[in-house]
């Protein structure tokens, strides 16, 4: 029998006992909710981990040389299950240093289709992807195949012994990536590929260039990666040359560029690459290969860096043959470039011997489908402007007017234009983003850039067409700065691997932000490097690179708590579809795999009236729902965003579901108040399709 009786502290046993019990329970819960954080956590990097391999394999497969079978080289129709490529398929071991340094393993393999681009309706135009062995298929089939959809999926077992797995799918096209010697020897079934259709981009993020020739050019919001084995800065981007048709546009040719910083040590002598550069032929631009060539060769300082610091290592050496033959890297007072390590003071050591550490930043573009190392970014001009500021078209035209004014000056060696003077704000206390823009002009031979001059002097329309330039969104990787903290501040909070770079381009990490605080003038400053620091956003390689460096501070920041500063949202909203045939209803297909159900939204229009804005359609990869976006859409706007789509032979009906859940048959989101915040999918539109 427990006692009843009191200690000398006044508590019976009983009391002592349960206080312990109840101490215990909370412990235990605190334990097992820390250990489940820290799970979920770990769960979370295992499957990322498991998308990088994924997304490896894929940009693997995508390597090749040749199309067909070919002893010795890696071929495109080597592709296949578990076959094709360098990497294998099997299990990938990789050690995990945010789980105590344990080695996880991962089972990668991938699954492969052949697709063909065929005529379904007999009349005599392809209109349709089929895959291999449908009724549809060519037969006898093509000795290559008009794409290839692959599938890669990686298994693992995660911190609680179940099996994950994530898959990731991708079209690879016997398409090499762009213009080079190489590329026009092709095959002439990987020359006739359907038209790709293009969806421009939107000012003031992605800037599109008219060139003269009825084409245009653009290039796309840099986006980087921060390589998760260390602290290297992966920036890729790509520039789109497209063509306006009537009712369409046509995607003409995609150059993808890497751009990555590595540390690397003099490794002596040896056989490396001078770089692959876009040259003039007097026609065209084309790529003119890199040649190997002996000379002072890098290697690898540490283990942990991305495969592509080798070649970054090895090959960004010049030499005074390589500069006379004009290809090279970039020169330092008109000799081959130094190497150096940048040291805690700010002041550099220069890499003499073999041994010595040095850091180095290697741009590369694809070509013939593998990234080539090519010479260094050279960065002319950079300005900032408010995020609304090409927003006003009339602004737009001046901006690019400047910019092209700018190239051409470049090229022929004269004065550079002013830049516009109508960039100043004013804004009362509160958050708004600022834009840095960074214009290149690739390095070229004399003999390409006396070609310009004369197409310049002689008034020709299309120079730029054979200029190698890029406008380039710097806002992400260049520095910040306030001049007056007292009256603004400007975010340079440090680069991270956007998360979402479609959606939320400014949202993983805060660069040229103004919180503007208190009344007065101030003048913010943005800087970047001079070659291809100015890329990665990391630190100069060399006294040249920071010497070189570039900086706009003429934008000024009138900080007034009386003005009234229009505010600016989206509307964002899913595109569902239904089709009924002979009383049978099922979702439309948008993705193109059953020509029956397809519906192009490409053939949706949408018109807004009063037309401040654009509102594009996305159309995600896989089967994620499409939807439109329309952007910018002030805080007083009041009008009609109309939806038509039609479809041959059938009866079409446009719904709109509303924020309140219901939904009406109507073509058009009527706004009757001002927006107060971004809208996301409270509206959706249904377009709803019947056949008898």
């Amino acid at each position: 029998m427990i006692s009843k009786r009191k200690d000398s502290s006044g508590f019976t046993l009983i009391e002592v006992l349960v206080a312990s019990f109840i101490m215990m329970i909370a412990v235990a819960g605190f334990v097992t909710l820390q250990s489940k954080y820290m799970r979920t956590d770990l769960e979370l990097n295992l499957r990322l981990i498991a998308l990088q391999l994924a997304q490896e394999k894929v940009d693997d497969l995508k390597n090749f040389e040749v199309l067909e079978v070919t002893a010795g080289e890696v071929a495109f129709n080597d592709i296949d299950d578990n076959t094709g490529g360098s990497l294998g398929a099997g299990n990938v071991v990789v050690n995990v240093k945010s789980d105590n340094s344990r080695n996880y393993t991962f089972s990668r393999s991938w699954n492969v289709t052949k697709q063909y681009y065929v005529d379904t309706n007999a009349d005599g135009i392809p209109e349709t992807w089929v895959n291999e062995g449908t009724p549809s298929a060519p037969s006898p089939e093509p000795p290559v195949a008009d794409q290839k959809l692959v599938s890669v999926s990686i298994a693992w077992t995660d911190v609680e012994g179940q099996v994950k797995n994530v898959s990731l799918e991708s079209i690879i096209p016997p398409v090499l990536a762009s213009r080079s010697f190489q590329a026009n020897n092709e095959t002439d079934n990987a020359k006739v590929q359907p038209k790709v259709a293009y969806t421009p981009g939107l000012a003031p993020d992605v800037i599109s260039y008219d060139l003269g020739n009825g084409e245009n050019i653009e290039t796309s919001k840099p986006v980087p990666d921060i390589d998760n084995q260390g602290e290297n800065n992966v920036v890729q981007f790509e520039t789109i040359r497209f063509i306006n048709l009537p009712g369409q546009t046509d995607k003409l040719e995609q150059e993808d560029f890497l751009t990555v910083n590595c540390n690397c040590k003099l490794g002596g002598s040896g056989l490396a690459k001078t770089p692959s550069m876009t040259v003039y032929n007097g026609n065209e631009l084309v790529v003119k290969p890199g040649v190997e060539v002996s000379k002072t060769v890098g290697v690898l300082d540490g283990s942990q860096q991305p495969d592509i610091c080798t070649a970054c290592c090895r090959d960004h050496h010049d030499t005074s043959k390589m500069v006379n033959d004009e290809q090279f890297f970039r020169t330092e007072g008109g000799l081959p470039h130094g190497h150096y390590k940048r040291l805690a003071n700010g002041l550099y050591s220069k890499a003499l011997s073999t041994g010595d550490a040095y850091e180095e930043i290697c741009r590369f573009k694809r070509v013939d489908g593998y990234f080539q190392i090519y010479p260094d970014w050279q960065l002319i001009d950079v300005i900032e402007f408010s995020d609304r500021y090409l927003l006003d078209s009339d602004k737009l035209t001046s901006y690019t007017n400047y910019t092209e004014s700018k190239i051409a000056a470049e090229i022929r060696g004269t004065s550079p234009p002013d830049k516009p003077s109508d960039r100043d704000i004013t804004v009362a206390p509160g958050g708004y983003q600022l834009i840095a823009r960074g214009i290149y002009l690739d390095r070229m031979t004399a003999s390409h850039k006396s070609a310009l001059k004369t197409m310049i002097a002689s008034g020709s329309s299309d120079w730029k067409a054979f200029t190698p330039f890029y406008d380039v969104n710097l806002t992400l990787l260049s520095q910040w700065e306030s001049l007056d903290t007292d009256i603004a501040t400007v975010t340079n909070e440090d680069i991270r691997t956007i998360i979402d770079p479609i959606n939320d381009f400014y949202g993983t990490y805060s660069r040229g932000r103004v919180e503007a605080l208190f009344d007065g003038d101030v003048n913010i400053l943005t800087k970047s490097m001079a070659y291809n620091a100015s890329i990665t956003g990391t630190s100069p390689v060399s006294p040249a690179e920071e010497l070189g460096a570039l900086i706009d501070s003429s934008l000024r920041v009138t900080v007034d708590s009386k003005s009234a500063a229009e505010k600016f949202f989206a509307i964002i909203g899913n595109i569902n579809c239904l089709i009924t045939i002979n009383g049978i209803t099922e979702a439309c297909d948008t993705n193109n795999d059953k020509k029956a159900t397809y519906v192009d939204l490409s053939d949706v229009d949408i018109s807004v009236d009063p037309a401040q804005f654009v509102c594009p359609i996305t159309i995600p990869k896989g089967k994620s729902t499409p939807f439109f976006s329309c952007e910018n859409v002030s805080e007083n706007w009041r009008g009609d965003i109309a939806f038509a789509f039609t479809k041959l032979g059938y009866t079409a009906t446009i719904k709109i579901k509303l924020p309140d859940g219901s939904t009406i048959e109507s073509d058009r989101i009527t706004l009757d108040t001002g927006l107060d915040s971004t809208s996301n999918q409270e509206y959706e539109v249904i377009i709803e399709l019947s056949k008898p």
